[in-house]
């Protein structure tokens, strides 16, 4: 009579087990594919932030701001030359 009772048990813990398994298989994968998705979308805006410093620090710019801002090109004496 216990026989088949713990036979019962042990299968509805069994399959519990296994769709629990299952379920948190899937929440996992979801998340992966959401982590994955910020992931990207952030790679993509850090190509568009360094490409924009790029731009902002090229010489040809540089030398622009500086002629709107009445700079001039230092002496040769206030130049140093670090090795």
């Amino acid at each position: 009579m216990r026989k088949p009772f713990f036979l019962g048990v042990s299968l509805i813990i069994t399959i519990f087990v296994y769709l629990w398994q299952q379920n948190m298989s899937m929440r996992l994968a979801y998340k992966v594919s959401s982590l994955q998705s910020d992931y990207d979308k952030l790679n993509s805006e850090n190509d568009i932030l360094r490409l924009k410093i790029n731009s902002n620090l090229a010489l040809e710019k540089m030398d622009k701001i500086a002629k709107e801002n009445n700079l001039l090109r230092p002496g040769e004496k206030h130049i140093i030359y670090i090795d």
